[in-house]
C-alpha cells in the first residue's frame, strides 16, 4: 500500500470544494475558492491543483 500524500493546510482547502461539490471542473473549483474568499488568485488556485494531481491526492478526466 502507497503512503498517504501530505497536502498544505491551502491544499485541504481545495481538497474541501473538490468533495463538497464532485464532480467539479479545475475553473469551477476555483469560482467557488473565490466566491468564499475573494482573496484567492485563479493562478495561485491552479497551481495547487496540479500539485495536488502530481502528489496524487487528485485526478483528472480530460474528455469531460
Amino acid at each position: 500500500m502507497s503512503a498517504l500524500p501530505r497536502i498544505s493546510d491551502t491544499e485541504w482547502e481545495i481538497m474541501r470544494v473538490v468533495w463538497t461539490h464532485h464532480p467539479i471542473t479545475a475553473n469551477e473549483i476555483v469560482e467557488h475558492l473565490m466566491k468564499e474568499d475573494p482573496t484567492w488568485h485563479p493562478v495561485t488556485a491552479k497551481t495547487l491543483l496540479n500539485r495536488l494531481v502530481k502528489k496524487g491526492a487528485l485526478g483528472y478526466d480530460q474528455d469531460g
